[in-house]
């Protein structure tokens, strides 16, 4: 169920050449709301990127976000930017907003600019104003229309209780393959939006969210690649009816929110193209945080360790490579490795196990990398997915 005073929808624009594709999505507040946003750091951003980067910085109160799939609008230079403000424009001027109150998001293949035609557009636009709605097939008619070589739909939806009521968190994200997310603030392909009722001030949301993508969003990947046009948008419209939260309740609903962050950026490692497995690495008792993300990541991005899991090979050679390379200074002799449960790897040398053992574990849907520096207190997690075959096929066909 939607937060209150949300709406949402999709329709088939013609925005993406794949017929019958839904391509055209709206998250809507009643009323303007508290907004904060992260994106991708990559230097080629695209141009809806450019353009919530300055709306942004602007405002900070906003009625909604309007994301199309079927072209990523990247690499399109100023046309690319005028058309993105063409489309945030249309929508605000057919739902009677006040301008610069959309946010924009578009996801697809890279280079193509967007396939409008100015003279119907305007219709699409109201056939979208009679599309959203608060329903169940609202919801999912709206990620579905910002879906490309994802083979699921992912929401999810939280209610929170606090002292003085319930406040709902609900949240969407697309995503399946050019997955490696370094979002940060206003200083991801992976789309995310999340809608709350919470009363939250946009300051206090942009903190919430960058600490709770640290922990999700910016620890999940699928191949390594980082997008162009990575955005995660969050919408606090206050229609709870319960007012600001007090301290107490407040941490209440941070920790729904990274629960909900964090199963989000799962279902994106799940759902990764051709993937048939979820992976989950931890590096345990490093000196620092940093050190533990950096080596975790660099695991999750060796195209030897995934193609490993898919032939569900307990090869710990990849991992304490992959551990090595990565840029951290630890001691191998200390170094525990432990795939599927089984203990691979112990002080630097190979521990005899069980091949067959080691292969019924890795042959499970999901499977948990442990490595153990053994050099401090401090841990980091990484979710990846294996590489497969049909990797190959979706990316070799992704433009034909």
């Amino acid at each position: 169920m939607l937060p209150k005073g949300f709406k949402v929808g999709g329709i088939r624009s013609e925005l993406s050449k794949k017929e019958g594709k839904k391509d055209l999505a709206l998250f809507i507040s009643d009323v303007p709301a508290s907004t904060a946003g992260i994106f991708t750091q990559n230097v080629a951003k695209a141009a809806p990127v450019l353009l919530d980067i300055e709306r942004l910085k602007t405002g900070n109160k906003f009625s909604g976000i309007i994301a199309n799939s079927g072209c990523a609008n990247a690499c399109t230079g100023t046309k690319g930017l005028e058309d993105a403000e063409y489309i945030c424009s249309t929508c605000e001027t057919i739902f009677e907003l006040d301008s610069v109150s959309l946010l924009c998001a578009s996801t697809g293949v890279i280079g193509q600019y967007l396939n409008i035609f100015k003279d119907t557009f305007t219709e699409k636009i109201k056939l979208l104003r009679d599309s959203i709605g608060t329903s169940l097939k609202n919801e999912e008619e709206a990620v579905l229309s910002i879906m490309t070589t994802d083979t699921l739909i992912k929401k999810i939806e939280k209610e929170v209780v606090v002292k003085s009521g319930k406040i709902r968190i609900w949240g969407c994200v697309k995503g399946a393959g050019m997955i490696h997310p370094n979002l940060q603030g206003l200083h991801a392909t992976m789309l995310s939006f999340i809608l709350t009722d919470a009363d939250i001030e946009s300051e206090n949301l942009q903190v919430i969210l960058e600490e709770a993508a640290d922990k999700s969003f910016n620890c999940v990947s699928v191949d390594g690649d980082m997008s162009t046009n990575d955005t995660v948008i969050v919408l606090a419209n206050g229609q709870s009816g319960i007012g600001k939260l007090s301290k107490e309740d407040l941490a209440i609903f941070v920790n729904a929110f990274d629960e909900l962050t964090l199963d989000l950026a799962k279902s994106v490692a799940k759902d990764g193209e051709g993937a048939t497995k979820f992976v989950e690495i931890e590096v345990k008792n490093a000196k620092t945080k940093k050190d533990a993300k950096l080596i975790a990541s660099t695991i999750a991005t060796s195209p030897l360790f995934k193609t490993a899991m898919f032939g569900s090979d307990a090869n710990w050679g990849r991992i304490i490579a992959a551990s090595g390379r990565a840029g951290v200074d630890f001691d191998i002799n200390k170094v525990n490795i432990y795939i599927g449960g089984i203990h691979t790897f112990k002080d630097g040398f190979a521990l005899k196990f069980s091949e067959d053992d080691a292969r019924k574990f890795l042959s499970r849907k999901e499977v948990k990398v442990i490595v153990d520096l053994s050099m401090g207190s401090e841990s980091s997690k990484y979710y990846t997915c294996d590489f497969s075959y049909d990797y190959i096929r979706i990316n070799g066909d992704y433009r034909s």
